[in-house]
Protein backbone atom coordinates (compact mmCIF):
# COMPACT_ATOMS: atom_id res chain seq x y z
CA UNK A 1 0.00 0.00 0.00
CA UNK A 2 1.07 3.03 -0.96
CA UNK A 3 2.25 6.25 1.20
CA UNK A 4 3.72 9.67 1.98
CA UNK A 5 6.44 8.27 3.85
CA UNK A 6 5.66 8.72 7.48
CA UNK A 7 3.92 6.33 9.38
CA UNK A 8 2.80 9.77 11.41
CA UNK A 9 2.73 12.99 12.80
CA UNK A 10 3.51 13.67 16.48
CA UNK A 11 2.10 17.18 17.99
CA UNK A 12 4.39 20.18 17.51
CA UNK A 13 5.91 19.21 14.36
CA UNK A 14 -12.92 5.10 10.39
CA UNK A 15 -15.20 3.95 8.75
CA UNK A 16 -18.41 4.72 6.52
CA UNK A 17 -21.69 4.95 8.79
CA UNK A 18 -25.18 3.99 7.57
CA UNK A 19 -27.05 6.48 5.51
CA UNK A 20 -30.51 7.41 6.74
CA UNK A 21 -31.71 11.10 7.11
CA UNK A 22 -28.84 13.62 6.10
CA UNK A 23 -29.86 16.68 8.17
CA UNK A 24 -29.68 17.90 11.56
CA UNK A 25 -32.55 16.17 14.25
CA UNK A 26 -30.98 18.52 16.72
CA UNK A 27 -31.27 17.13 20.30
CA UNK A 28 -33.73 17.74 22.96
CA UNK A 29 -34.48 20.50 25.17
CA UNK A 30 -35.74 19.35 28.56
CA UNK A 31 -39.36 20.68 30.24
CA UNK A 32 -40.26 19.97 34.12
CA UNK A 33 -42.21 17.33 33.24
CA UNK A 34 -39.97 15.79 30.33
CA UNK A 35 -36.17 16.40 29.70
CA UNK A 36 -35.26 17.08 26.18
CA UNK A 37 -31.44 17.35 25.67
CA UNK A 38 -28.91 17.79 23.49
CA UNK A 39 -26.52 15.83 22.00
CA UNK A 40 -25.57 13.00 20.20
CA UNK A 41 -22.42 9.90 19.02
CA UNK A 42 -21.48 9.52 15.80
CA UNK A 43 -20.14 6.36 14.98
CA UNK A 44 -17.25 5.29 12.88
CA UNK A 45 -17.34 2.97 11.09
CA UNK A 46 -14.13 1.01 10.05
CA UNK A 47 -13.26 -2.71 9.04
CA UNK A 48 -15.81 -4.07 10.74
CA UNK A 49 -19.74 -2.70 9.55
CA UNK A 50 -23.22 -3.17 10.30
CA UNK A 51 -26.06 -1.78 8.20
CA UNK A 52 -28.62 0.39 9.40
CA UNK A 53 -31.48 -0.99 10.59
CA UNK A 54 -34.82 0.87 10.79
CA UNK A 55 -35.48 3.11 13.89
CA UNK A 56 -37.81 2.95 16.23
CA UNK A 57 -39.68 6.54 16.97
CA UNK A 58 -38.13 9.09 19.21
CA UNK A 59 -38.79 12.43 20.68
CA UNK A 60 -38.35 15.46 18.21
CA UNK A 61 -34.71 17.16 19.30
CA UNK A 62 -35.37 20.53 19.25
CA UNK A 63 -32.49 22.58 20.20
CA UNK A 64 -28.53 21.42 19.90
CA UNK A 65 -26.33 22.30 23.15
CA UNK A 66 -25.97 25.85 23.94
CA UNK A 67 -22.92 27.91 24.75
CA UNK A 68 -22.15 28.18 28.25
CA UNK A 69 -23.38 30.22 30.95
CA UNK A 70 -20.64 32.86 32.72
CA UNK A 71 -19.72 31.11 35.53
CA UNK A 72 -20.97 32.42 39.04
CA UNK A 73 -18.09 34.37 41.26
CA UNK A 74 -18.10 32.36 44.19
CA UNK A 75 -16.90 35.21 46.57
CA UNK A 76 -13.80 33.05 47.88
CA UNK A 77 -16.90 30.70 49.57
CA UNK A 78 -15.76 27.38 49.59
CA UNK A 79 -19.37 26.39 49.14
CA UNK A 80 -19.15 25.70 45.15
CA UNK A 81 -15.59 23.44 46.13
CA UNK A 82 -18.05 21.32 48.20
CA UNK A 83 -20.73 21.25 45.46
CA UNK A 84 -17.80 20.32 42.62
CA UNK A 85 -16.46 17.49 45.06
CA UNK A 86 -20.15 16.21 45.39
CA UNK A 87 -20.47 16.11 42.04
CA UNK A 88 -17.45 14.13 41.20
CA UNK A 89 -18.27 12.04 43.72
CA UNK A 90 -21.49 11.30 42.18
CA UNK A 91 -19.93 10.81 38.73
CA UNK A 92 -17.48 8.48 40.16
CA UNK A 93 -20.44 5.77 41.64
CA UNK A 94 -22.54 6.30 38.85
CA UNK A 95 -20.04 5.70 36.42
CA UNK A 96 -18.10 2.65 38.51
CA UNK A 97 -20.53 -0.40 36.96
CA UNK A 98 -20.79 0.53 33.56
CA UNK A 99 -16.92 1.94 32.73
CA UNK A 100 -16.41 -1.42 34.66
CA UNK A 101 -17.84 -3.61 32.07
CA UNK A 102 -14.80 -6.56 30.72
CA UNK A 103 -16.60 -5.70 27.29
CA UNK A 104 -14.63 -2.12 27.16
CA UNK A 105 -11.46 -3.60 27.41
CA UNK A 106 -8.50 -0.97 27.89
CA UNK A 107 -10.63 2.58 28.50
CA UNK A 108 -9.28 6.04 28.38
CA UNK A 109 -13.08 8.09 29.36
CA UNK A 110 -13.39 11.96 30.39
CA UNK A 111 -16.52 13.74 31.30
CA UNK A 112 -16.75 17.55 31.52
CA UNK A 113 -19.60 19.88 33.00
CA UNK A 114 -19.85 22.62 30.16
CA UNK A 115 -21.49 25.24 32.50
CA UNK A 116 -18.66 24.97 34.83
CA UNK A 117 -15.83 23.37 32.75
CA UNK A 118 -14.98 20.88 35.60
CA UNK A 119 -13.67 17.68 34.69
CA UNK A 120 -16.15 15.64 36.59
CA UNK A 121 -15.28 11.95 35.94
CA UNK A 122 -12.29 10.52 34.54
CA UNK A 123 -10.83 7.32 33.86
CA UNK A 124 -7.11 6.87 32.61
CA UNK A 125 -7.66 10.13 30.34
CA UNK A 126 -4.39 10.67 29.03
CA UNK A 127 -3.67 7.31 28.07
CA UNK A 128 -3.40 7.66 24.02
CA UNK A 129 -5.52 4.77 22.53
CA UNK A 130 -6.34 4.13 18.78
CA UNK A 131 -9.64 6.32 18.43
CA UNK A 132 -10.27 4.83 14.98
CA UNK A 133 -13.00 7.10 12.95
CA UNK A 134 -13.52 9.55 16.34
CA UNK A 135 -10.61 11.33 14.80
CA UNK A 136 -12.99 12.60 12.26
CA UNK A 137 -13.54 15.31 15.29
CA UNK A 138 -10.39 16.72 15.38
CA UNK A 139 -10.43 17.17 11.58
CA UNK A 140 -13.97 19.49 11.79
CA UNK A 141 -12.48 20.92 14.64
CA UNK A 142 -9.94 22.12 12.72
CA UNK A 143 -11.07 22.90 9.41
CA UNK A 144 -14.02 24.85 11.42
CA UNK A 145 -11.06 26.77 13.40
CA UNK A 146 -8.79 27.46 10.19
CA UNK A 147 -11.48 27.74 6.94
CA UNK A 148 -14.34 30.53 6.60
CA UNK A 149 -17.90 28.77 6.87
CA UNK A 150 -18.42 29.63 3.39
CA UNK A 151 -15.32 27.70 1.82
CA UNK A 152 -16.18 25.41 -1.27
CA UNK A 153 -13.80 23.88 -3.08
CA UNK A 154 -13.69 24.78 -7.38
CA UNK A 155 -13.37 22.28 -10.10
CA UNK A 156 -12.98 23.64 -13.48
CA UNK A 157 -12.92 23.15 -17.35
CA UNK A 158 -10.13 24.40 -19.12
CA UNK A 159 -8.60 24.38 -23.23
CA UNK A 160 -6.20 22.09 -23.35
CA UNK A 161 -2.93 23.29 -25.52
CA UNK A 162 -3.80 20.38 -28.33
CA UNK A 163 -6.81 21.15 -30.56
CA UNK A 164 -9.80 19.38 -29.49
CA UNK A 165 -8.62 18.93 -25.76
CA UNK A 166 -9.84 20.06 -22.28
CA UNK A 167 -7.90 19.77 -19.28
CA UNK A 168 -10.33 18.78 -15.84
CA UNK A 169 -8.60 20.48 -13.41
CA UNK A 170 -9.33 19.09 -9.72
CA UNK A 171 -9.26 21.45 -6.84
CA UNK A 172 -9.60 18.15 -4.69
CA UNK A 173 -13.83 18.23 -4.69
CA UNK A 174 -14.41 14.24 -3.77
CA UNK A 175 -18.50 15.01 -3.46
CA UNK A 176 -18.73 15.50 -7.13
CA UNK A 177 -21.89 13.86 -8.80
CA UNK A 178 -22.64 12.94 -12.47
CA UNK A 179 -25.40 14.75 -12.52
CA UNK A 180 -27.53 16.48 -10.26
CA UNK A 181 -29.86 14.70 -7.64
CA UNK A 182 -27.94 11.78 -8.63
CA UNK A 183 -25.22 11.49 -6.38
CA UNK A 184 -24.59 10.43 -2.20
CA UNK A 185 -23.48 14.14 -0.77
CA UNK A 186 -25.43 16.83 0.23
CA UNK A 187 -25.56 19.88 -2.46
CA UNK A 188 -22.79 18.49 -4.53
CA UNK A 189 -21.54 20.40 -8.20
CA UNK A 190 -22.21 17.91 -10.83
CA UNK A 191 -20.19 17.21 -13.79
CA UNK A 192 -23.27 17.58 -16.06
CA UNK A 193 -23.35 21.33 -15.34
CA UNK A 194 -19.57 21.70 -15.79
CA UNK A 195 -19.64 20.39 -19.02
CA UNK A 196 -23.09 21.86 -19.84
CA UNK A 197 -21.09 25.53 -19.07
CA UNK A 198 -17.63 24.16 -21.08
CA UNK A 199 -20.11 23.61 -23.90
CA UNK A 200 -21.50 27.07 -24.39
CA UNK A 201 -18.23 28.59 -23.53
CA UNK A 202 -16.47 26.39 -26.11
CA UNK A 203 -18.86 28.23 -28.68
CA UNK A 204 -19.51 23.75 -30.09
CA UNK A 205 -15.38 23.10 -30.81
CA UNK A 206 -16.17 19.59 -30.26
CA UNK A 207 -14.04 17.82 -27.65
CA UNK A 208 -12.22 14.78 -28.54
CA UNK A 209 -9.68 13.98 -25.59
CA UNK A 210 -10.08 14.92 -21.60
CA UNK A 211 -7.06 15.35 -19.28
CA UNK A 212 -7.60 15.39 -15.58
CA UNK A 213 -4.97 17.31 -13.89
CA UNK A 214 -4.55 15.38 -10.42
CA UNK A 215 -1.50 17.54 -9.60
CA UNK A 216 -3.06 19.41 -6.33
CA UNK A 217 -2.58 16.17 -4.53
CA UNK A 218 1.09 15.94 -3.30
CA UNK A 219 2.73 12.91 -2.43
CA UNK A 220 1.31 9.14 -2.19
CA UNK A 221 -2.57 9.10 -2.82
CA UNK A 222 -3.05 5.76 -0.42
CA UNK A 223 -1.82 5.88 2.53
CA UNK A 224 0.68 3.27 3.74
CA UNK A 225 -0.73 2.63 6.89
CA UNK A 226 -4.12 1.18 4.73
CA UNK A 227 -5.42 -2.18 3.62
CA UNK A 228 -6.13 -2.19 0.12
CA UNK A 229 -8.51 -4.88 0.93
CA UNK A 230 -10.83 -1.34 2.33
CA UNK A 231 -11.54 -0.03 -1.49
CA UNK A 232 -13.52 -3.33 -2.56
CA UNK A 233 -14.87 -3.30 1.41
CA UNK A 234 -15.88 0.65 0.67
CA UNK A 235 -13.97 2.25 3.02
CA UNK A 236 -11.19 3.91 0.74
CA UNK A 237 -9.84 4.65 -2.71
CA UNK A 238 -6.76 6.29 -4.13
CA UNK A 239 -7.17 10.28 -2.88
CA UNK A 240 -7.69 12.10 -6.61
CA UNK A 241 -7.83 15.84 -6.72
CA UNK A 242 -10.96 15.33 -7.99
CA UNK A 243 -13.76 12.00 -7.66
CA UNK A 244 -17.04 11.25 -7.85
CA UNK A 245 -19.11 10.42 -4.61
CA UNK A 246 -15.78 9.97 -3.03
CA UNK A 247 -15.21 7.11 -5.73
CA UNK A 248 -18.57 5.05 -4.95
CA UNK A 249 -19.14 2.76 -7.75
CA UNK A 250 -23.38 3.07 -6.69
CA UNK A 251 -23.80 6.42 -5.28
CA UNK A 252 -27.42 5.14 -3.91
CA UNK A 253 -25.35 3.07 -0.96
CA UNK A 254 -22.73 4.57 1.62
CA UNK A 255 -20.90 1.00 1.87
CA UNK A 256 -20.80 0.63 -2.11
CA UNK A 257 -16.89 -0.85 -2.93
CA UNK A 258 -14.80 2.11 -3.73
CA UNK A 259 -13.32 2.55 -7.53
CA UNK A 260 -9.37 2.73 -7.86
CA UNK A 261 -9.16 5.19 -10.23
CA UNK A 262 -11.24 7.79 -9.27
CA UNK A 263 -9.90 10.32 -11.00
CA UNK A 264 -10.13 8.96 -14.01
CA UNK A 265 -13.29 8.00 -13.39
CA UNK A 266 -14.16 11.70 -12.69
CA UNK A 267 -12.73 11.95 -16.80
CA UNK A 268 -14.74 9.34 -18.52
CA UNK A 269 -17.70 10.86 -16.79
CA UNK A 270 -17.06 14.41 -18.19
CA UNK A 271 -16.48 12.66 -21.23
CA UNK A 272 -19.20 11.37 -21.25
CA UNK A 273 -20.97 14.33 -20.83
CA UNK A 274 -19.32 16.57 -23.42
CA UNK A 275 -20.22 13.78 -25.93
CA UNK A 276 -16.41 12.71 -26.36
CA UNK A 277 -14.82 9.16 -26.25
CA UNK A 278 -14.32 8.17 -22.60
CA UNK A 279 -11.60 5.74 -23.56
CA UNK A 280 -10.15 9.10 -25.00
CA UNK A 281 -9.22 10.20 -21.00
CA UNK A 282 -5.64 10.17 -19.65
CA UNK A 283 -4.29 11.60 -15.83
CA UNK A 284 -1.33 13.92 -14.98
CA UNK A 285 0.00 14.01 -11.51
CA UNK A 286 1.99 17.00 -12.94
CA UNK A 287 0.27 19.71 -13.45
CA UNK A 288 -1.48 20.29 -17.12
CA UNK A 289 -0.60 23.09 -20.03
CA UNK A 290 -3.75 25.02 -20.81
CA UNK A 291 -4.71 27.94 -22.84
CA UNK A 292 -6.71 30.81 -21.69
CA UNK A 293 -8.68 31.37 -18.44
CA UNK A 294 -11.48 28.61 -17.45
CA UNK A 295 -14.31 27.43 -19.63
CA UNK A 296 -16.11 26.30 -16.43
CA UNK A 297 -16.37 26.05 -12.96
CA UNK A 298 -18.66 24.63 -10.11
CA UNK A 299 -18.15 24.75 -6.92
CA UNK A 300 -18.84 22.17 -4.08
CA UNK A 301 -21.09 22.60 -0.97
CA UNK A 302 -19.97 24.78 2.07
CA UNK A 303 -17.95 23.60 4.58
CA UNK A 304 -20.72 22.97 7.13
CA UNK A 305 -22.46 20.69 4.62
CA UNK A 306 -19.63 18.77 3.68
CA UNK A 307 -18.50 18.30 7.68
CA UNK A 308 -22.20 17.58 8.08
CA UNK A 309 -22.33 14.77 5.56
CA UNK A 310 -18.34 13.65 6.76
CA UNK A 311 -19.51 12.76 9.90
CA UNK A 312 -23.36 11.81 9.62
CA UNK A 313 -21.76 9.28 7.56
CA UNK A 314 -18.29 8.71 8.80
CA UNK A 315 -16.82 9.53 4.93
CA UNK A 316 -13.07 8.58 5.35
CA UNK A 317 -12.28 10.17 1.51
CA UNK A 318 -14.00 13.23 2.98
CA UNK A 319 -12.44 13.64 5.94
CA UNK A 320 -8.62 12.98 4.04
CA UNK A 321 -9.90 16.00 1.55
CA UNK A 322 -10.61 18.22 4.50
CA UNK A 323 -7.67 17.38 5.86
CA UNK A 324 -6.42 18.78 3.05
CA UNK A 325 -7.91 21.89 3.11
CA UNK A 326 -6.36 22.80 6.02
CA UNK A 327 -2.98 22.11 5.51
CA UNK A 328 -2.86 24.57 2.39
CA UNK A 329 -4.65 26.93 4.34
CA UNK A 330 -1.59 26.73 7.24
CA UNK A 331 0.99 26.46 4.14
CA UNK A 332 1.82 23.08 4.40
CA UNK A 333 2.33 20.47 1.80
CA UNK A 334 -0.86 18.62 0.65
CA UNK A 335 0.05 15.18 1.69
CA UNK A 336 -1.35 12.94 4.57
CA UNK A 337 1.80 14.12 7.03
CA UNK A 338 0.80 17.70 5.90
CA UNK A 339 -2.74 17.37 6.54
CA UNK A 340 -2.28 15.67 9.97
CA UNK A 341 0.09 17.85 11.23
CA UNK A 342 -2.06 21.23 10.02
CA UNK A 343 -4.29 19.13 12.29
CA UNK A 344 -2.61 18.93 15.11
CA UNK A 345 -0.92 22.30 14.92
CA UNK A 346 -4.89 23.91 14.95
CA UNK A 347 -6.08 22.16 18.23
CA UNK A 348 -2.62 23.08 19.87
CA UNK A 349 -2.84 26.60 18.81
CA UNK A 350 -6.28 26.86 20.21
CA UNK A 351 -5.81 25.22 24.21
CA UNK A 352 -6.28 21.95 22.69
CA UNK A 353 -3.63 19.24 25.05
CA UNK A 354 -2.18 17.32 21.92
CA UNK A 355 1.36 16.65 23.24
CA UNK A 356 1.09 12.86 23.21
CA UNK A 357 -1.10 12.80 19.86
CA UNK A 358 -0.03 10.70 16.74
CA UNK A 359 -1.86 10.43 13.59
CA UNK A 360 -0.91 9.03 10.13
CA UNK A 361 -4.16 10.32 8.66
CA UNK A 362 -7.17 12.18 9.27
CA UNK A 363 -9.91 9.81 9.04
CA UNK A 364 -9.25 7.25 11.75
CA UNK A 365 -8.91 4.65 9.48
CA UNK A 366 -5.44 4.13 10.25
CA UNK A 367 -4.81 1.53 12.97
CA UNK A 368 -1.08 4.07 13.82
CA UNK A 369 -3.43 6.86 15.17
CA UNK A 370 -3.64 7.73 19.24
CA UNK A 371 -5.81 10.34 20.40
CA UNK A 372 -6.98 10.81 24.33
CA UNK A 373 -9.79 11.16 25.65
CA UNK A 374 -8.65 13.95 26.99
CA UNK A 375 -8.16 15.64 23.55
CA UNK A 376 -11.33 14.43 22.32
CA UNK A 377 -13.35 15.65 25.24
CA UNK A 378 -11.79 19.25 25.39
CA UNK A 379 -12.15 19.90 21.82
CA UNK A 380 -15.74 19.33 22.27
CA UNK A 381 -15.62 21.46 25.47
CA UNK A 382 -14.14 24.45 23.87
CA UNK A 383 -17.23 23.89 21.04
CA UNK A 384 -19.68 23.71 23.55
CA UNK A 385 -18.18 27.10 25.22
CA UNK A 386 -16.60 25.37 28.74
CA UNK A 387 -15.26 28.48 30.15
CA UNK A 388 -11.48 27.76 30.43
CA UNK A 389 -11.08 24.54 29.43
CA UNK A 390 -7.95 24.07 27.64
CA UNK A 391 -8.10 20.29 28.34
CA UNK A 392 -5.44 20.66 31.58
CA UNK A 393 -7.87 21.27 34.18
CA UNK A 394 -10.72 23.28 35.27
CA UNK A 395 -9.39 26.82 36.71
CA UNK A 396 -11.64 28.85 34.47
CA UNK A 397 -8.41 30.25 32.80
CA UNK A 398 -8.05 28.38 29.65
CA UNK A 399 -9.15 29.48 25.69
CA UNK A 400 -12.95 29.05 25.96
CA UNK A 401 -15.49 28.36 23.62
CA UNK A 402 -15.61 29.93 19.61
CA UNK A 403 -17.97 30.59 17.77
CA UNK A 404 -16.93 28.80 14.41
CA UNK A 405 -17.27 25.57 16.17
CA UNK A 406 -20.88 25.58 17.13
CA UNK A 407 -21.79 24.00 13.77
CA UNK A 408 -19.69 20.99 15.13
CA UNK A 409 -22.66 19.75 16.89
CA UNK A 410 -25.02 20.08 13.93
CA UNK A 411 -22.62 17.56 12.18
CA UNK A 412 -23.17 14.94 14.83
CA UNK A 413 -26.03 12.09 14.37
CA UNK A 414 -28.37 11.80 16.72
CA UNK A 415 -28.86 8.73 18.95
CA UNK A 416 -31.30 6.13 17.51
CA UNK A 417 -32.13 8.63 14.84
CA UNK A 418 -29.73 8.97 12.01
CA UNK A 419 -25.79 8.49 10.44
CA UNK A 420 -23.99 6.08 12.21
CA UNK A 421 -26.29 6.27 15.42
CA UNK A 422 -29.22 4.95 13.41
CA UNK A 423 -28.83 1.61 14.70
CA UNK A 424 -28.29 2.48 18.35
CA UNK A 425 -29.69 3.19 21.38
CA UNK A 426 -32.48 1.17 20.31
CA UNK A 427 -35.12 -0.39 22.71
CA UNK A 428 -33.78 -3.39 24.17
CA UNK A 429 -30.31 -2.24 24.11
CA UNK A 430 -30.45 -0.98 27.96
CA UNK A 431 -29.26 2.83 26.67
CA UNK A 432 -32.85 3.47 25.28
CA UNK A 433 -33.58 6.49 27.60
CA UNK A 434 -31.03 8.73 25.76
CA UNK A 435 -32.46 7.83 22.47
CA UNK A 436 -32.79 11.58 20.56
CA UNK A 437 -30.76 12.68 23.28
CA UNK A 438 -27.16 11.68 22.91
CA UNK A 439 -25.09 13.28 19.71
CA UNK A 440 -21.65 12.21 19.09
CA UNK A 441 -18.54 10.47 16.92
CA UNK A 442 -18.60 7.09 16.92
CA UNK A 443 -15.16 5.24 15.83
CA UNK A 444 -15.22 1.27 15.16
CA UNK A 445 -11.57 -0.81 13.70
CA UNK A 446 -10.80 -4.18 14.75
CA UNK A 447 -10.61 -4.25 18.60
CA UNK A 448 -11.19 -0.77 18.40
CA UNK A 449 -14.52 1.50 19.74
CA UNK A 450 -15.11 4.91 20.37
CA UNK A 451 -18.00 7.50 21.11
CA UNK A 452 -17.24 11.10 21.98
CA UNK A 453 -20.02 13.67 22.39
CA UNK A 454 -22.55 15.76 23.90
CA UNK A 455 -25.40 15.35 26.30
CA UNK A 456 -28.38 16.66 28.32
CA UNK A 457 -28.72 14.89 32.17
CA UNK A 458 -32.15 14.06 33.50
CA UNK A 459 -31.50 17.48 35.73
CA UNK A 460 -30.70 19.47 32.72
CA UNK A 461 -26.71 19.68 32.85
CA UNK A 462 -24.97 19.90 29.39
CA UNK A 463 -22.09 17.19 29.75
CA UNK A 464 -19.16 16.52 27.30
CA UNK A 465 -17.75 13.06 27.02
CA UNK A 466 -15.20 11.01 25.14
CA UNK A 467 -14.92 7.14 25.62
CA UNK A 468 -11.90 5.45 23.84
CA UNK A 469 -12.12 1.52 24.39
CA UNK A 470 -9.24 -0.37 22.77
CA UNK A 471 -9.30 -4.27 23.18
CA UNK A 472 -12.81 -4.74 22.59
CA UNK A 473 -15.13 -6.58 20.52
CA UNK A 474 -17.46 -4.73 18.16
CA UNK A 475 -20.78 -5.48 19.15
CA UNK A 476 -20.52 -5.57 22.72
CA UNK A 477 -17.86 -3.10 23.25
CA UNK A 478 -19.88 -0.63 21.37
CA UNK A 479 -23.22 -1.58 23.18
CA UNK A 480 -20.80 -1.28 26.86
CA UNK A 481 -20.35 2.43 25.46
CA UNK A 482 -23.50 3.06 24.55
CA UNK A 483 -24.54 1.85 28.10
CA UNK A 484 -21.82 3.72 29.63
CA UNK A 485 -23.09 7.48 28.09
CA UNK A 486 -26.59 6.55 28.93
CA UNK A 487 -25.62 6.20 32.57
CA UNK A 488 -24.14 9.92 32.08
CA UNK A 489 -27.91 11.33 32.25
CA UNK A 490 -28.46 10.19 35.72
CA UNK A 491 -25.67 12.45 36.84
Amino acid sequence: MGGDGSRGTTAGSGRPAPQLKRWVISVIAFTVAAVVVVTAALVVRDRTMTRVAAVAEIPAATAVVQAAPPAADSGGDSGGDEQDAAEVGDAARILSGPSGDAALGRLSGRVTDVATGQEIWASSPDTPLVPASATKLATATAALLTLPSDDRVPTSVYRGTVPGQVVLKGGGDVTLQRTPGSGFFTGAASLSDLAAQAVTASAGVPVTSVVVDNSVREGDLFNRTWSTDDVAAGNVAPLGAVMVDAGRLDPADNYSPRSGTPAADAGRALAEALGADAAAVTVSDAPVAVDGEALATVWSAALPTRLRDMMLHSDNLLAEAVGREVAAARGLPQTFDGATRAVLDTLGDHGIPVGDAVLADCSGMSGDNRLTARILDSLLALAAGAPGDSGGDSSGEGAGGTAELRSLFDALPVAAADGTLADRYLPGSGAETVAGRVRAKTGTLDGVNALAGTLTTDTGRALTFAFLSNGSQPDAGRAALDRLAAALRRI
